[in-house]
């Protein structure tokens, strides 16, 4: 008899319309740099606001990190916030005008593993992706 229960994959419907778990932190980032966020779950949704304090403070949003060259992000002004329903196990954020621009992320965790989730590249053949 095998003990080798099945796991939560990433079309695990149930596992999005439970409550997710919080996943909260803020940063300040340099012009040119690039934070990276691996999550050891799958997400189901991200929040994120650009605290940025001039009116010059750019953030960009991406989900490969080939994304910045290939012009697959979403820039996000100072005030801006982002709020989406997105699955992902990893996100890329980077400066894109400004100095030591104030960021924050706020995310809600699935139980999926990140192991059970697919790869997203551009090379694999998810057009947008980067």
């Amino acid at each position: 008899m095998s003990i080798n229960w099945p796991q939560n994959g990433e079309y695990a419907v149930a596992s999005y319309q439970m409550s997710a778990l919080p996943y909260l932190t803020s940063s300040i980032i340099n012009l040119g740099r690039v934070h990276e966020y691996e999550f050891p779950f799958v997400t189901r949704f991200i929040n994120i606001a650009n605290r940025g304090s001039v009116v010059t403070d750019k953030i960009a949003l991406a989900f490969t990190e080939r994304g910045f060259t290939t012009g697959n992000y979403i820039t996000l002004n100072q005030g801006d916030t982002i709020h989406e329903e997105i699955r992902t196990t990893r996100m890329y954020i980077s400066c894109s005008q400004g100095t030591a621009v104030d960021y924050q992320i706020f995310c809600g965790i699935t139980n999926i593993p990140e192991r059970m989730f697919l790869p997203i590249t551009g090379s694999n053949g998810h057009p947008g992706v980067g």
